[in-house]
């Protein structure tokens, strides 16, 4: 027998609605919206470093490429 699976009706959201979540007390919706902010404004960070460390090394590398490459001589 196999218990794992369902029938669709009954894994079916249809009783899902608003009236089943209980509502947002003004103090939540504040400490939702902090979190939030302190998210978004980690990852603007990350990529900003991400970004800069980027083109920073962009010069380092050309660099190395100049030295491991030979000179070519040209006429």
């Amino acid at each position: 027998m196999d218990n794992y699976r369902h029938d669709s009706g009954y894994t079916s959201i249809s009783g899902l609605s608003l009236a089943n979540f209980k509502p947002l007390t003004p103090e939540e919706t504040a400490t939702y919206r902090g979190w939030r902010q302190v998210v978004v404004a980690f990852y603007c960070c990350v990529v900003l470093l991400g970004g800069f460390a980027l083109l920073v090394s962009v010069p380092v590398a050309h660099r190395e490429m100049a030295q491991v490459m030979p000179p070519v001589n040209v006429p």
